[in-house]
């Protein structure tokens, strides 16, 4: 049987599991993934993100960052301050290796947040999908927002459903979705989301 690095990251069912993989995986992600596998979701959400903030000095967070391949496109399109954030430091590490970003943390989306930061923008390539990040975390990621703030993720199309109503409960708006491939000839399937977090109005006393 033919070894399949994706399904087996789609059916992770712990953070050991998962760091344990990404371990392993690190070294040679970018081949398996990108050039082997075909993957283009990277570059197309990054410029989805680029085209709803024309402002190339905003802030942004690359939420499950991996080896850095939304950054390399950010710096391409301009961009020029982004951090990212990855439960594994070795896949952290080899984003490193590009020298693009301006910071990078291990960090566990699932779990609660204490920013000491807050961000114009929110990028995600490959971590809402089955096995990894699931519609909990976005309360917390939520936090780590500006008023205002653009996110544009590719949300696994497997697990739309549970995170639509988790993106309006934490003041997440839909400006934008569409369901498409996220490799080369393959099927639609994941969303293009790009939505603003909504200033909620203080109450009037």
């Amino acid at each position: 049987m033919t070894f399949d690095p994706i399904a087996k990251a789609r059916s992770i069912a712990s953070v050991e599991e998962n760091q344990a993989l990404y371990r392993e995986w690190a070294t040679t992600y970018d081949r398996d993934v990108f050039e082997t596998l075909g993957f283009t979701g990277s570059d197309r959400i990054a410029d989805l993100l680029a085209s709803y903030v024309p402002r190339r000095s905003t802030e942004v967070v690359d939420l499950g960052c991996g080896t850095g391949a939304v950054g390399v496109r950010l710096a391409a399109l301009g961009f020029v301050r982004f951090d990212g954030v990855d439960l594994s430091p070795e896949m952290l590490d080899t984003a490193r290796a590009k020298g693009v970003y301006r910071s990078l943390t291990t960090m566990d989306l699932t779990k609660k947040v204490t920013p000491t930061h807050r961000y114009g923008a929110a990028v995600s390539a490959g971590t809402f999908t089955s096995g990894h990040v699931g519609p909990i975390a976005i309360a917390e990621v939520a936090k780590l927002l500006t008023p205002g703030a653009v996110v544009a993720w590719v949300i696994a199309s497997s697990v739309w459903a549970s995170f639509e109503p988790a993106l309006a409960d934490s003041g997440i708006e839909i400006v934008h979705r569409s369901v498409e491939a996220i490799r080369t000839n393959g099927p639609p399937e994941a969303v293009m989301l790009v939505g603003r977090l909504v200033e909620v109005s203080a109450p009037t006393l």
